[in-house]
């Protein structure tokens, strides 16, 4: 069912003449985008503003190219970057990531489908409509107070690669390339990822990608080069809702539109490159890439942002205690699956 949908969708893109001009869509958008935002800042007089904001550009010139070439986002460089370094609110790094995702995992996708890398368009469907529904619940009233948002979302993913790397290099279970029989129960699963993910990227800027990532590998073992563009694509998609909430409902942006107009001149490249390379590369470099952010992730962490409290230290625990929980539930039921699938 899900190659079938992949049939379906390249035909009917074939169908438009999409084959004929697919090569030019992503550099004719950047062209776009380049020359719109250098009217822009002409006509406003903002090129002073790289004199002040210029750590946001030097940031997203990395942070660009995880967005693309990993499941993490760019969220996952600027969010801590932002916090802990620049000590920037989470509330506002959280509404920059959102806002440069757009634009930098946005032109990944674009890029990804154009170049014809592999996705799996039945499970960016689903998940993005729980995304969607997932976002607005975290933006409004699921919301979690400073300073756990930060926390939590490194030891959530510190837990992810604890258990990535024991899946990878412990049990060595081969990476499958589909999700076979495809049907109402994945849709429901991927739809309940999309909220739970949609709520916390509503939080932190990212982790709808992660969660999603994370089911993929380690629940149903698909291979790390076919999970990551699509979760790619997956948080593209809500980005675009964070940041329409945001700028059109909650208009709450304030100061990160300058952080943004000095990083979108990056970031429309760095992350298709990511997803270029990415795409170049071996699962385990992979693998390898991403948990090594993780270690980053984890070391900032415990260097500087102090825990204040046993409250504090209390909800970590438990959110880590949970996603082991969580994780230790998927492998398991991936090692069940495989042995069902030999007899």
């Amino acid at each position: 069912m899900q190659n079938t949908a992949v049939s379906t969708y390249n035909q009917t893109l074939a169908t438009f003449g999409y084959d004929k001009h697919r090569l030019k869509i992503y550099p004719t958008l950047v062209l776009i985008i380049y020359v719109v935002w250098i009217l822009f800042m002409s006509i406003t007089e903002n090129w002073a503003l790289f004199r002040n904001y210029w750590p946001a550009t030097i940031t997203m010139l990395f942070g660009s190219f995880v967005a693309g070439a990993t499941a993490e986002g760019g969220g996952a460089v600027a969010f801590p970057v932002f916090t802990k370094v620049l000590q920037i609110a989470s509330s506002d790094a959280r509404t920059f990531s959102l806002m440069i995702q757009s634009f930098g995992m946005g032109m990944a996708s674009i890029y990804i489908i154009t170049r014809r890398i592999r996705v799996l368009p039945n499970v960016i469907a689903w998940v993005s409509l729980g995304g969607v529904l997932g976002h607005v619940l975290g933006a409004f009233w699921l919301i979690i107070p400073n300073p756990y948002p930060k926390v939590l979302f490194t030891f959530v993913t510190t837990a992810f690669g604890v258990a990535l790397f024991l899946s990878t290099y412990v049990m060595k279970w081969a990476p499958r390339d589909n999700l076979p029989d495809w049907g109402p129960r994945y849709q429901v699963v991927f739809a309940a990822v999309g909220v739970f993910g949609g709520i916390f990227a509503a939080q932190v800027g990212s982790g709808i990608d992660a969660i999603t990532f994370m089911l993929l590998t380690l629940a149903f073992g698909l291979d790390e080069k076919i999970s990551t563009p699509t979760t790619v694509i997956i948080m593209a998609t809500n980005s675009w809702v964070g940041f329409f909430l945001h700028g059109a409902v909650l208009q709450d942006i304030g100061i990160m539109w300058n952080y943004w107009l000095v990083a979108v001149p990056v970031v429309v490249l760095g992350a298709p490159l990511g997803a270029f390379v990415t795409s170049r590369l071996n699962r385990h470099t992979v693998i390898n890439f991403l948990l090594l952010l993780i270690s980053v992730e984890l070391l900032t962490t415990l260097w500087l942002v102090p825990f204040r409290s046993w409250t504090e230290v209390g909800v970590t625990a438990t959110a880590v205690l949970f996603f082991t929980i969580w994780f230790w539930t998927m492998l398991h039921y991936r090692q069940k699956r495989a042995r069902t699938m030999k007899r």
